[in-house]
């Protein structure tokens, strides 16, 4: 019907303006890669694209302009930019409301209905955008993976979870007072338990490496000995102690450390079921 026809409908600029205003910007993306693979610099040109254009996304100008930087076809831009679902291909507004339509939260834990209430409140449908350019809603029909705190939504691409009509009505309000939607946002724990905030990620690369194991003291366990823990072979250089210990003729470490390799007594792997292999003779 002709009242749910609300797009955000904003002109399209051809050319697009970034590849001039975003000059320097563009040169440093195409820095990262060797002469000859201007080709990789294709999706971090895509977001600067998107980023840069009112209503958030990617017009077929934009397409072209990113073929002539990279030195391929519009074609094989458009076969790259459709592949993401993130890159938007229709303008949305300042908000993008994304509602997870998988299982856990669309049929058991009441999205359905949910999206329902969301669209009498916005007085859109899903796919489209409130009149003023505010608020777009949709929803996907991939899990947003976090099923525990059903029914979940993303704005833009930070959560807001075990969403109810009263939260997303505050929600909606705190957007159209200019209040944004920061105290909404959960920054959802590590599968470890640890916040996104405080895990160290990686070691850094001037962390000193473990020193190795010096000779065993007296009164060690013998390794040989049954249950005890064989030690892997010490590595080739560097000091550094192995990757893992393997226990009682179990896989060692293969030379490189990446994988296991022959079992520790030297002989051939056994079978994981006694059971399943010939007899011998056979």
């Amino acid at each position: 019907m002709a009242e749910h026809a609300k797009k955000a409908m904003i002109e399209e600029v051809h050319p697009p303006r970034w590849p001039e205003t975003c000059k320097d910007e563009v040169e440093a993306i195409l820095r990262r890669y060797p002469e000859g693979r201007e080709r990789s610099a294709i999706l971090p040109l895509l977001h600067l694209a998107m980023r840069e254009r009112e209503g958030r996304y990617i017009a077929q100008s934009d397409i072209e302009a990113v073929a002539e930087i990279c030195g391929v076809a519009p074609s094989y831009v458009q076969s790259v930019c459709s592949f993401y679902t993130m890159f938007r291909r229709q303008p949305v507004g300042k908000y993008l409301i994304t509602v997870c339509g998988n299982m856990a939260c669309h049929l058991l834990a009441g999205g359905s209905q949910l999206v329902e209430h969301m669209e009498k409140t916005l007085g859109i449908k899903v796919g489209e955008t409130t009149p003023d350019g505010l608020i777009t809603l949709e929803v996907t029909g991939e899990c947003l993976a976090a099923c525990d705190l059903a029914p979940v939504i993303h704005v833009d691409t930070e959560y807001v979870v075990k969403v109810t009509r009263e939260k997303f009505d505050a929600l909606v309000a705190a957007l159209r007072a200019g209040e944004g939607p920061d105290r909404f946002l959960e920054k959802l724990p590590l599968m470890n338990g640890e916040s996104q905030d405080e895990w160290p990620g990686f070691v850094d690369a001037g962390t000193p490496a473990p020193a190795a194991a010096g000779p065993a003291a007296e009164g060690s366990p013998d390794p040989s000995a049954p249950g005890a823990a064989a030690q892997a072979p010490p590595a080739e250089s560097g000091g550094t102690a192995p990757p893992y210990q393997v226990v009682d003729g179990a896989a060692r470490p293969s030379a490189d450390g990446s994988a296991p390799d022959a079992p520790a007594d030297g002989g051939a792997p056994q079978a994981a079921d006694a059971g399943s292999g010939r007899a011998e003779g056979e």
